[in-house]
């Protein structure tokens, strides 16, 4: 039973009087602050305390005291994309359980946007961010300078040494992908990489042909079609590929770098009357649930994206409640799922 007398609620002076020590020092240790010197005797004097009393902080007083609003902000490039959708439940579902609330940014791809919700940091709006963006652009800069300033950033499906980060291990994705294409006989294989920057996305797609170079295969160029993250743009360059390309001259496989295109590759070749997978099969990465319901349901890489949202979220308030001098590199793994859109090479 705790010594909670005349049915008040203890404060943390109660603390501090029953542990022989000063407010302030409760107050380092309720909120462990990382900087202060406080040995390991008196934290222990200051807990022991807090159980006695059955004392609990009043969360709205320690979030004003340290200007903190419990909201984490994730920020991601596309809202219809399901692969991202699937993220933000990740992420929400963790931080809704530890009692933060989240915000769901959209940036559509575009520099201000994303550096509009780094600005929610600095005006203390926003406890952490959460953020998938294009690699190598000029914003990398300020995000590993905020993150030096002690803010909270996690960065989604891209490396960064210098500041925290949850991604696929994209690598094993691709070997897989090439794997199952080569197990399946296929040696004319062909690309729809719809990125919305090629030279800092180039990763997946340059893993892709170098795998392919490993099997002895051919890399034709007019094979791969890079083109917009869109489908309308996803959808145009599948129907350019089987316009340049008749016959034995076409690919007998398509890898698409997600499965929002591969649903515009899917409708693309249907509308020419190429048969999938007797004709052209088609291999995509995300897994998303829709994956399982295209016509056909789509072979796919799983990333396990929900995942990754529920890392990156715990991740994130770990660094929130204790702040750690080196960044956290965490994976989720790769997985290819095979359904119906992929099949043995045509003879």
């Amino acid at each position: 039973m705790s010594n909670n007398v005349r049915g008040k609620r203890p404060t943390s002076r109660d603390v501090a009087r029953l542990a022989s020590v000063s407010h302030t020092t409760v107050s380092f240790v309720v909120n462990n602050v990382p900087t202060a010197s406080i040995s390991e005797e008196t934290r222990a004097r200051v807990h022991a305390a807090i159980a006695q009393l059955d004392y609990h902080p009043h969360e709205a007083a320690r979030n004003l005291g340290r200007q903190a609003s419990r909201v984490i902000t994730v920020a991601v490039p596309e809202a219809h994309n399901a692969h991202h959708q699937e993220t933000v439940a990740g992420v929400e579902e963790h931080a809704r359980e530890r009692g933060y609330s989240v915000v769901r940014a959209i940036t559509n791809f575009d520099h201000d946007e994303e550096r509009r919700y780094l600005g929610w940091l600095k005006q203390r709006r926003t406890d952490a961010l959460i953020l998938s963006i294009t690699p190598g652009r000029a914003l990398d800069d300020e995000i590993r300078a905020l993150s030096a300033r002690g803010h909270v950033i996690t960065r989604l499906g891209t490396h960064d040494a210098m500041v925290d980060s949850v991604m696929v291990e994209e690598a094993a994705g691709e070997r897989q992908v090439l794997d199952h294409l080569v197990g399946l006989g296929h040696r004319r294989i062909g690309y729809i990489y719809g990125v919305a920057d090629h030279d800092a996305l180039r990763g997946r797609l340059e893993t892709c042909l170098s795998c392919q170079r490993e099997h002895g295969l051919p890399v034709v160029d007019e094979w791969v079609r890079r083109c917009g993250p869109t489908l309308v743009e996803g959808y145009g360059a599948t129907r350019a590929l089987l316009a340049a390309c008749r016959g034995a001259t076409r690919p007998s496989a398509l890898v698409v770098v997600n499965d929002l295109l591969a649903s515009a590759v899917l409708s693309a070749l249907f509308a020419e009357g190429v048969a999938v997978p007797a004709e052209m099969s088609v291999v995509s990465f995300d897994n998303t649930p829709l994956a399982a319901y295209m016509v056909p349901p789509l072979t796919s890489v799983d990333c396990e994206a929900r995942s990754m949202g529920a890392q990156a979220a715990r991740l994130t308030i770990a660094r929130l409640d204790a702040p750690q001098p080196l960044p956290v590199h965490l994976e989720t793994r790769a997985r290819l799922i095979a359904r119906q859109s992929s099949g043995p090479a045509p003879s």
